[in-house]
């Protein structure tokens, strides 16, 4: 049976949210992707054919192919639900379905497409603020707990832009965490929610507007951000830009969700990984622009800053900090997507794609990051390219997405599973 779970998205797709120079974009962003869905469209014609259903919206729709699409409001139930695209043109798309229903489609009131949502729920929210968990059963249902709203006191507007986000066990109402937090300070509990000092709010951040590495030295102004979002119904990543007008060498790299742990009934392996920013100390705060400094992000092998889990393997305790490593083909530093490795590789003539481990910071070896491929060569293809002829990986599809991992000129790339499951 085909797998609808893992979705995709991007700030190019008709219809799609777009974050800029606002507070609450994220949040917007993220309610789309995860919770509702975008791009609702009224469909005026939808026929079947051998088991393949056409749809045609007359004034258009850019649905794309491998992109999953939902389907409501057709009287016979084989066209509705959800559906991977298989092919598109301008006023039609194709997917297939099961059966023969009655061609054409009829409805009491009207048909409707949109792109499908991953699936989360949005458990809590406030204005700018939310809370988001999966709603799948084998999931620990952590929570993601983000604030987008402007800080306060003594924020300047034309400061940076972010959400402090953060993992939570559970929440009593949007302001009032229950059992474990991540990040964590015991000497200092609201660490990440409130003002620390002067022109520091918060701990963990996700960033979409910033010109350099302190939060009051500028936002980098208005215009639509570039993003990428990609996810299944436990776990997501997302990249986006600090400022309009760059690709994917502005890039951050940050995610949140459920881990593939190798620990059973594993209640706390969940994890996020964001920027980890101090006004007071000129390392930690130093980014380079316009996207994210060394140390930070997913493709840098065994690199601690900014990514941390619930808790340990142990299920006691405070957080602890995590890295991620692959197959080492240098013996030295491994950059995903920038690897010294030929390519193609030359005994099969193909793209390497290797599986993504997650080390605790003790040295613990706690699971996989699933959908996640580190790439050992050196950026093949260009950003999100999609290809389906990797060596090992028959009838599986990967979407290729560019990130700058240290300055504006340094790149890399990771590879995801957009065919699923995950798990």
């Amino acid at each position: 049976m085909t797998d609808l779970t893992v979705k995709y998205f991007n700030s190019g797709m008709t219809g799609a949210p777009q974050i800029s120079n606002n507070w609450g974009d994220l949040v917007t962003m993220l309610d789309a992707c995860l919770v509702n869905g975008f791009a609702l469209k009224t469909i005026d014609t939808l026929t079947c054919v051998d088991g393949v259903a056409t749809a045609t919206i007359s004034t258009g729709h850019a649905y794309l192919p491998e992109q999953v699409i939902e389907i409501a409001g057709a009287d016979q139930t084989a066209y509705n639900g959800q559906f991977r695209v298989i092919t598109a043109t301008a006023n039609t798309f194709t997917y297939a379905v099961d059966g023969t229903p009655v061609s054409p489609a009829t409805s009491e009131t009207s048909i409707a497409a949109k792109v499908a949502p991953l699936g989360w729920e949005k458990a809590f929210a406030a204005t700018n603020k939310a809370a988001y968990r999966s709603q799948n059963p084998a999931s620990p249902q952590n929570l993601l707990l983000i604030d987008d709203s402007i800080k306060t006191p003594g924020y300047t507007t034309t400061w940076a832009k972010w959400a402090n986000v953060g993992i939570v066990e559970d929440l009593a109402d949007i302001d009032t965490i229950v059992g474990a937090q991540a990040p964590f300070d015991p000497s200092n509990p609201t660490k990440n929610w409130g003002q620390v000092q002067a022109n520091q709010w918060g701990w963990y951040k996700w960033y979409r507007a910033r010109t350099s590495g302190y939060d009051n030295s500028g936002d980098g102004g208005g215009g639509n951000r570039n993003w990428v979002l990609i996810g299944d119904d436990r776990l997501f990543y997302l990249f986006c830009t600090n400022q309009a007008g760059y690709n994917w060498y502005g890039r951050n790299c940050y995610c949140f969700g459920d881990i593939r742990s190798f620990k059973p009934a594993d209640e706390y392996a969940t994890v996020l990984a964001a920027d980890e920013i101090y006004w007071s100390n000129n390392s930690a705060g130093h980014m380079s622009y316009p996207g994210q400094y060394n140390g930070y992000g997913l493709t840098q092998s065994l690199e601690f800053s900014a990514k941390v889990l619930l808790r340990s393997h142990t299920q006691l305790g405070n957080p602890v900090r995590f890295g991620l490593t692959s197959l080492n083909t240098n013996n030295s530093q491994q950059i995903c997507g920038r690897g010294p490795m030929p390519f193609p590789n030359g005994p099969d003539y193909s793209l390497w794609l290797l599986p993504t481990y997650v080390r605790e910071e003790s040295g613990h070896m706690r699971g996989l990051m699933p959908g996640m491929l580190w790439m050992p060569q050196n950026r093949p293809y260009s950003d999100q390219t999609v290809v389906d002829n990797v060596v090992g990986q028959t009838g599986r599809k990967f979407l290729l997405v560019r990130t700058q991992y240290s300055s504006e000129a340094e790149g890399a790339q990771i590879a995801f599973d957009i065919t699923g499951p995950w798990r």
